[in-house]
């Protein structure tokens, strides 16, 4: 795991306010290494990505969050879905901090378009104006701008390659793409 990232999480179990915001408000968790393995392997059972994934945390209904390739930020949900939510660990953080749910922007489709998105992100009732949050921002040098958080999800979501899992045979399925921009 890249120091980048490390350094995120450290800062994440050193502020139980931020954590517990993350785990509430954005579905991500921190887990032990053997836990984060097991759903790896659980998620990946009989077959292959087009990308080293190595998880870092996860959501409560057992999807990971990975870095790819030591380089970009995943999501793999335990529904078959997969996609790339971060062209790098911090447009991944300031994605998560200030959208929430990442998946709900898949299903509700909002990052079609500007409007969409910023209608859609003006109406979240997220506390990312708290203090430990707004902080977290500043001392990682994340942005917080709606329109800038846009461009970022969208590059991020277009991605390419984009993140594939495939069956490596009948009794599995390839995972569907998260994203269909």
């Amino acid at each position: 795991m890249t120091n980048e990232i490390k350094g995120y999480l450290n800062q994440i179990k050193g502020n139980e306010k931020l954590e517990n915001y993350l785990s509430v408000e954005c579905d991500f968790e921190l887990a032990d290494e053997l836990q984060l393995k097991d759903d790896l392997e659980f998620l990946l059972e009989a077959s292959r990505a087009n990308y080293d994934i190595e998880a870092f945390a996860c959501d409560g209904a057992g999807g990971i969050y990975a870095l790819l390739d030591d380089k970009y930020v995943g999501y793999i949900d335990s529904e078959g879905q997969a996609g790339i939510v971060g062209n790098s660990v911090r447009s991944f953080f300031s994605i998560l901090l200030n959208c929430g749910y990442i998946s709900d922007y898949a299903k509700f489709e909002v990052l079609e378009s500007k409007e969409l998105f910023l209608q859609y992100y003006s109406e979240l009732e997220l506390p990312r104006e708290d203090d430990y949050v707004i902080q977290f921002i500043e001392n990682n040098d994340l942005e917080n701008d709606p329109e800038k958080i846009f461009m970022l999800f969208k590059e991020s979501v277009m991605t390419s390659p984009k993140l594939e899992i495939k069956a490596d045979n009948d009794d599995y399925e390839d995972s569907e793409q998260l994203f269909n921009l």
